[in-house]
């Protein structure tokens, strides 16, 4: 008996130690299950940060990369004669667009001169995207940059510039050659093929500077290897007054045959250079409106001291393979330096044709900021000749596109010294690279 009742304690004493032992672990399982939807919220808030963090570098660094090339392409206008507060500006307000400003509206940047305006500095500010902060009432990231350049060095003058920002073949040769070697080829564009040359093209120069990228098939080469990624340059002559724009003076006007000299005025439905006929410009402004300038094959145009303004829808160049030009630009007044002038309300990417296989002096600028210019038509067939440009002292040639084709040389000479024509203020041998300034 006495045996029996201690097995009888010991089974009830074990069977207490289990009954608290499940109690325990119901207890147990419980707290757990309380703690953790306690730490889960804090859990999930430390991991969203490190999201947000990594979000916040990321956006900062990103950011500074924007200033950084915002405050080059600053720096880079800073190599325009005429350059000014509201250049450098504008500068850096289009390179902040092209690269994200455009769709983020959080980003500002600000950008000013000092040392004597030779310093840009540009300071910016955005948003960093948050996947925590903004569901649990803290305050927006906001990430800060600053970045300082200076224009320095490179004195090569510019004497090409493609001013449209994003198209495709903004610079192009193909079937052709362009010598520009004393000075700098400029593309705006930021397309991967924003300069491109094929077919057994050259492209020769004293530096290519291209926003975007630059292409060549295997029969074409550049000398030097083009430079990319460079910041975008404003137009340099957006400020240049247009010449006006009054009543007609002749509508139409054709010269079929023989010579004959015109006089500056308001050449409504514009000139045109028959085939057996001689054209001399007689020093001044000429206006073609709603209509361009036609030269025929074998016509002749000719002119010193003159500028060619081209206003309105259909004001564009059409000049033949077999034509002969010699055009020089005024020494002085307004437009001096200034070859062809295009009506910035001109349609965009109208096409202005050069095919003169004999214009070897074309001394000016040809500024045509809305209009595609073609020295040369694409599967002509054409040959020899001399060089577009080749007698010029010097030529320059700011567009929105430029193509050189069929066989066609085009000469960019930058004998400044030799003429009394000076290149405007904007381009020509006022240059300069940039550098951020550390």
């Amino acid at each position: 008996m006495p045996a029996a009742r201690n097995r009888n304690a010991l089974f009830f004493n074990d069977a207490r130690l289990f009954a608290r032992l499940r109690r325990f672990a119901r207890d147990a399982g419980g707290s757990v299950a309380i703690i953790f939807s306690l730490a889960a919220p804090v859990l999930a808030l430390a991991a969203g940060s490190a999201i947000d963090y990594t979000r916040l570098v990321n956006s900062r660094s990103t950011l500074q990369s924007i200033v950084d090339g915002a405050a080059l392409a600053g720096a880079q206008a800073l190599r325009l004669a005429n350059a000014t507060s509201g250049t450098v500006d504008q500068a850096v307000a289009s390179y902040v667009a092209s690269h994200g400003g455009a769709t983020d509206s959080s980003l500002t940047v600000t950008s000013s001169l000092t040392a004597n305006n030779t310093v840009v500095t540009v300071q910016g500010s955005r948003l960093a995207p948050s996947v925590v902060n903004r569901y649990v009432g803290l305050i927006n990231m906001r990430v800060d940059a600053r970045a300082q350049a200076r224009a320095v060095g490179n004195t090569q003058p510019i004497c090409v510039i493609g001013l449209d920002p994003s198209q495709s073949k903004t610079l192009e040769v193909d079937v052709a050659r362009v010598q520009a070697t004393g000075c700098q080829v400029v593309a705006d564009s930021i397309a991967a093929d924003g300069v491109s040359i094929t077919n057994g093209a050259q492209m020769q120069s004293g530096r290519l500077c291209a926003s975007g990228g630059a292409k060549a098939d295997s029969s074409s080469s550049y000398a030097p290897t083009p430079q990319t990624d460079c910041p975008a340059i404003a137009d340099p002559l957006a400020g240049l007054p247009a010449p006006a724009v009054g009543a007609c003076t002749f509508t139409n006007y054709k010269v079929t045959s023989g010579s004959q000299s015109l006089t500056p005025g308001v050449y409504c439905g514009g000139i045109e250079v028959g085939s057996s006929a001689a054209v001399n410009l007689l020093p001044g402004t000429y206006v073609l409106k709603d209509g361009g300038l036609t030269v025929k094959s074998n016509g002749s145009l000719s002119g010193n001291d003159v500028t060619l303004y081209f206003s309105g829808s259909g004001s564009t160049i059409d000049v033949k393979a077999d034509s002969t030009i010699s055009l020089t630009a005024p020494s002085t007044g307004t437009y001096a330096g200034i070859l062809m002038f295009e009506d910035r309300n001109a349609p965009l990417h109208q096409t202005h044709r050069f095919e003169s296989r004999n214009a070897p002096n074309l001394l000016g600028t040809i500024y045509l900021s809305r209009g595609d210019l073609q020295v040369g038509v694409k599967g002509a067939g054409g040959s020899g000749g001399v060089a577009v440009g080749a007698t010029s002292a010097w030529t320059i040639v700011v567009a929105r596109t430029l193509s050189v084709t069929d066989n066609q040389t085009l000469q960019l000479n930058t004998n400044y010294g030799a003429t009394t024509v000076p290149p405007p203020d904007g381009v020509g041998p006022h240059v300069a690279n940039a550098q951020l300034v550390q």
